[in-house]
């Protein structure tokens, strides 16, 4: 799954460090996950929403967090290039919402009726749609996990 969002995080990154994905809900679960990613040296990270975060939390909210923790790592100059994902479940109306508010990675449901739609919409706004959650996730603080599940 990290392979399909590749194109954007860093062109710095090296291919044979490890992927890390984790599934974040607070700013501090956040900023702790990308410390943990750096010390044990992942180059491709993914911070994700809970499932289904964008009906009951809002896409305002996760870019709004989102924002906030670029600014922290701009701020703690231990910027690390990461992507993020909100889950919006089978909510064609949330998904939209997020992806023409600037949400650049989206997980959306591929058995709802309005796929194509938000497939377009995201394609016309470059953005990326997942039809499954990245393997290997990992909720903070309990561990680092990679990619491909290891």
């Amino acid at each position: 799954m990290i392979r399909q969002i590749r194109p954007h995080l860093s062109k710095e990154n090296d291919d044979s460090k490890p992927g890390c994905a984790f599934l974040v809900s607070t700013l501090r679960e956040a900023f702790g996950a990308l410390r943990a990613a750096q010390a044990h040296g992942c180059s491709d990270i993914i911070l994700i929403s809970p499932p289904g975060a964008a009906a009951f939390m809002g896409a305002p909210w996760w870019m709004a967090m989102m924002a906030q923790l670029r600014s922290l790592q701009e701020a703690d100059r231990a910027s690390l290039p990461f992507i993020d994902v909100l889950d919006c479940g089978s909510q064609a109306g949330r998904a939209v919402s997020a992806l023409t508010r600037g949400q650049k990675h989206i997980v959306f449901d591929p058995a709802s009726p309005q796929r194509k739609a938000v497939e377009m919409l995201a394609a016309s706004l470059g953005a990326t749609v997942l039809f499954k959650r990245p393997d290997g996730i990992q909720s903070f603080p309990l561990g680092i996990a990679h990619a491909s599940g290891e």
